[in-house]
Parts: structure tokens; C-alpha cells; sequence
């Protein structure tokens, strides 16, 4: 290699190391937190366990009756039926978005959340227990909490502290007076030393999603370059045989020295977890799906929700108890409805048909409103899941039903789509390109591999010992690094 190609190989890995030393370390550091303490979110599991059961005999508005009250712009999307605070409530989207709310019992459409309203929220959900004492904690656009854009719709959020031995904190929405987060002192202490450090994530930044973003992105990419430029270096002054006089494969001495060689041993892993971290931000679009979703799902549910009923409860519904909430779905033009009593226990309900016929005949209706999703593709194969794999499969807070229908296309994409059997409703869409980013991201960065996560601690102890390595191959930058400047 020339000499002076080689002077700038070390002028760039010996600054960019200084530069990325300590992130480097923090990484690795920040990745075992993450591991045991998730980012606050509210579960699809936390958020029907602590939903009060409906009162059913308080429903006296029909679904019908209450979309009209609602006075939604747009063609009705979405229609569910729960409890807010004490009394139950219709709440409905349409196709643009938008929201509205409706009480159940006299039909009133709901307005503007206040404190009381957020107290009343929170004291007749399961998140509240005596002898703790809400108190209303006031209104915010965004904290570090609650950051995400899946609350956009929700904004402003109404924050209620219970006061409890868990320092709980609850995010009550200002559209539909539901709670749609949680968190609590134990998660909130160590996401601060956790996921704010790994993901670059102080609110302050993150509320601006382009510039976050495009932090992250050129952030990893110095990481990669000064990783690249080490290994290169690296390998260059390594030295098999014949040895260095010392004996050693390594010319240098010390930390360097150590340096040098747990850089090598640790290379594959740092190099695909920097790489990885890069793939997660899906830079520039890669892994983005050619054709959009929204109109292959309204293909599949057949347009805008209709068959909504004239009665205030759909039979079936009458005599059954602990229904957390009752939700119109569609299928091809055909609605039917599920009642949800827990996050993995839900039961569809058509007109005239037990649960078992029910089932069977939703999983048919699935069966031909899933040809609608590319009409002009061939469907390659259709399989029933009863277990996950790696392709579909739930961690990190992901809700994951099963059963599941899983529907392959051969378009140019080599679509594939998740159905949930129970509900009809479409889980997740995977294409080449997705496919790809979750080898390349959740692959390669948290070692999310069916086979070895269903070996229970074994996962952790890998995942564990290779974060080690690469945190203690980062402490000799530190250590390095210090030295140069100081």
C-alpha cells in the first residue's frame, strides 16, 4: 500500500476513533439495558387488561345512530365499542384520520378531555388500585415519553400521575379520552441511561423526526468508516509468523496492543452491529415497499365499513361477560364483529352462527378477500401459522396473534401478508425488501433468530458475551483516545 494511503488510513481511524470512542462503549453498554427494560409503550396486552369490562346493559345507541352523531368527514374506517371512564363509548376514524367519539348511552358526542375527565379516565381503569391518589399532572404536546408518532392522533396528551409505589405515569388522549401510555419510575430511570443514549433519543431532538434521523444515519456511517479504516490497519500490522521480535503478533505495546487485538477478534460483531444500527434507520428509503398499503387493504376490506346493524348490540354479544371491547370489521364487503376479552383472547361474531362456526366461517371470508389484496398476482401459497417463525414472530413489545393466515403472492415484490384468524384484521405486509431489512436489522443487531431465542437464556448469554467483547475493545479507544488528547 502506498505511504501516504496509509497516513490518511491512520489519520482518519485515529481521529474518528477519538470522536466515536465513547458512543462506541455507550452502544454496547446501552444494548444489555435494552434488552431487559423495554421503551415505555402501552401493550396491546396493558392496554385491554386495564380497559373496564363493558357495561352492556348501558348501551342504548346504535352503532348506526352513533357514526351519524359522530359527523365524520370521511368514509367510516374503523368503529370499536369500550368503556370510557364509567360509561361505554363508540369510538370511530375515517379513512382520513380523523376521530370521534360517541357515549353509547345518550348518544352525546364527546368533546375535549379536562383534568377531571383524565382522572375519571384513569380511576376507572385497572392501572388504578387504592390506596393510590391520581393527581392531574397537566397537558403536553410531547416529553421524552411520548415521542412516538403512533400518538400523533392523540395530541395533546393529558398526564396523570398516580402517585402510587411504582411512580406511575399516565398519558390520557385529548381525542379520545383513552389511556394510550404508560410508564413508571423502574422504566423511566433506566430508559434514561438506556434507550436515550443508544437510539441518540432526547426529545428535544427526536420531536424533529428529519434532522433525528439524519443524525443517526451519518452518525453510523462515521462509525463504519472508522471501523473499516481500523480493520484495515489492523490487519496490516498483523503478524503471524514470522512474529515481532517481542514475540508478539501485534507490534505495539499496552492498551495499544490490546487494542489492536481484541479489534480483530471482535470485528465481525462490531462491524455488523454498527451496520446494523444503520439498517434500522431504513436510510434513504431502501427497504420501503414499492406500492403502497392503502389500497390493498381497502381492496381487502372491501371499502368503506358498512353492515354496522340496527340493533345496539350484535347478537351474540347480549349475554356475554368481561368483553373489554367490541370492534365492526370488514372483509371483502361482509362485516362481522369480534369481541375482545384480552389481548390473546378474542372471538369473532357473524350473525346465527355459534363460535366455532363463527370461526370457520370468518376463516373463510379471510380465505377470498385476501385474493383482493393484488388482483393481478398469483397467490404462491396460503399456510396457517399456529407458532411463530422468523418471519413472524413477537418481541420487543410487537403484538403478534396467532392463529395467523399467512397469504404469498407472486407479484414483483413477492408480497406476502399476515392475517390474524380471529379478528380478519391484516397484522403485518412483508416484501422482498422488508424481508431483507430484517435480516440486515433485527437480524444482524439483536441476534433476533427463531432458533435461538427459543433457547430461552441462551439468547441472553450470547447477547450478552458478545455485547462484553465489544464494550471492552471500545474501553481501549476510551482509555486511547484520552491519552491522545490529554
Amino acid at each position: 500500500m502506498p505511504i501516504r494511503v496509509k497516513h490518511w488510513l491512520v489519520v482518519a481511524h485515529r481521529w474518528l476513533g477519538v470522536a466515536m470512542c465513547l458512543l462506541f462503549a455507550l452502544w454496547f453498554a446501552t444494548g444489555i439495558i435494552m434488552m431487559y427494560v423495554e421503551y415505555p409503550e402501552l401493550t396491546e396486552a396493558e392496554r385491554l387488561a386495564q380497559r373496564p369490562a363493558l357495561v352492556l346493559a348501558d348501551v342504548n345507541v346504535t352503532p348506526a345512530q352513533a357514526v351519524v352523531r359522530g359527523e365524520l368527514a370521511g368514509p367510516l374506517a374503523a368503529l370499536t365499542l369500550s368503556m370510557l371512564g364509567d360509561r361505554p363509548a363508540y369510538e370511530m376514524t375515517d379513512a382520513h384520520g380523523s376521530t370521534a367519539v360517541v357515549f353509547a348511552d345518550d348518544g352525546r358526542r364527546f368533546a375535549d378531555v379536562d383534568g377531571d375527565m383524565a382522572l375519571s379516565t384513569v380511576r376507572a381503569s385497572g392501572f388504578f388500585t387504592p390506596p393510590a391518589a391520581p393527581v392531574y399532572d397537566g397537558s403536553t404536546e410531547m416529553d421524552q415519553w411520548t415521542v412516538s408518532e403512533v400518538l400523533n392522533p392523540h395530541r395533546p396528551l393529558h398526564r396523570v400521575r398516580l402517585q402510587d409505589a411504582r411512580d406511575t405515569v399516565l398519558y390520557v388522549s385529548d381525542k379520545t379520552g383513552q389511556i394510550v401510555r404508560d410508564t413508571d419510575r423502574r422504566e423511566r430511570a433506566w430508559n434514561w441511561i438506556g434507550s436515550t443514549i443508544h437510539w441518540i433519543y432526547p426529545y428535544q431532538l427526536r420531536r424533529h423526526r428529519g434532522l433525528w434521523v439524519d443524525v443517526v444515519v451519518y452518525i453510523s456511517i462515521i462509525a463504519i468508516v472508522s471501523v473499516v479504516t481500523g480493520a484495515i490497519l489492523g490487519f496490516m500490522r498483523l503478524r503471524l509468523r514470522p512474529r515481532y521480535p517481542t514475540g508478539s503478533m501485534s507490534p505495539f505495546r499496552g492498551m495499544l496492543k490490546w487494542h489492536h487485538l481484541l479489534g480483530l477478534m471482535a470485528l465481525i460483531f462490531v462491524s455488523t452491529f454498527i451496520f446494523s444500527g444503520l439498517m434500522s434507520m431504513t436510510p434513504w428509503g431502501i427497504f420501503d415497499p414499492d406500492e403502497p398499503l392503502e389500497p390493498q387493504l381497502s381492496r381487502y376490506i372491501g371499502g368503506e365499513l358498512r353492515g354496522l346493524g340496527t340493533s345496539t348490540l350484535p347478537e351474540g354479544v347480549a349475554d356475554a361477560s368481561g368483553i373489554k371491547e367490541i370492534e365492526w370489521r370488514q372483509i371483502d364487503g361482509a362485516s362481522h364483529v369480534v369481541a375482545k376479552y384480552a389481548a390473546g383472547r378474542r372471538t369473532p361474531l357473524i350473525a346465527g352462527l355459534n363460535r366455532p362456526a363463527a370461526i370457520q366461517a370468518l376463516q373463510e371470508r379471510i380465505d377470498r378477500g385476501a385474493l383482493n389484496f393484488i388482483p393481478n398476482a398469483r397467490v404462491v401459497s396460503a399456510e396457517v401459522l399456529e407458532q411463530h417463525d422468523d418471519y413472524y414472530y413477537t418481541r420487543h413489545n410487537r403484538y403478534r396473534p396467532l392463529p395467523v393466515y399467512r397469504v404469498r403472492f407472486d407479484d414483483a415484490e413477492s408480497s406476502w401478508y399476515h392475517i390474524d384468524l380471529l379478528s380478519g384484521a391484516l397484522i403485518t405486509r412483508e416484501t422482498d425488501a422488508t424481508r431483507l431489512g430484517r435480516w440486515l436489522f433485527n437480524g444482524l443487531h439483536s441476534l433476533d433468530f427463531v432458533w435461538l431465542t427459543r433457547l430461552g437464556s441462551v439468547w441472553d448469554v450470547t447477547v450478552i458475551v458478545l455485547s462484553v467483547a465489544g464494550f471492552a475493545f471500545a474501553v481501549t479507544s476510551v482509555v486511547i483516545g484520552w491519552r491522545r488528547l490529554f
